[in-house]
């Protein structure tokens, strides 16, 4: 089990990095769709769901990492602390 929790760390680590490069490209494509659309002849209905979406989906997503990473940031302090209770006995 404790092996387990490391590797998942470990892993998460890189993945987030990949993750944020895609949220990051996901952000600009959405961001250039809606200026080019507004230069071109005005934000229609269907062009603001569609960029709407891709930012609802961005903050939701980044929601569920961040309460991740809480949860394996509480899970390494209870590995700690039993850590130090076995390196005191």
């Amino acid at each position: 089990m404790l092996s387990l929790s490391v590797s998942v760390c470990a892993l998460s680590n890189i993945a987030s990095k990949f993750m944020l490069a895609i949220r990051l490209y996901i952000f600009a494509l959405a961001s250039l769709f809606m200026f080019l659309v507004i230069a071109q002849r005005g934000l229609g209905i269907l062009e603001a769901i569609v960029i709407t979406c891709a930012i609802l989906f961005l903050i939701l997503d980044v929601r569920n990492d961040f309460q991740a990473i809480k949860r394996e940031f509480q899970l390494l302090k209870k590995l700690e602390e039993q850590i130090s209770v076995l390196l005191q006995s």
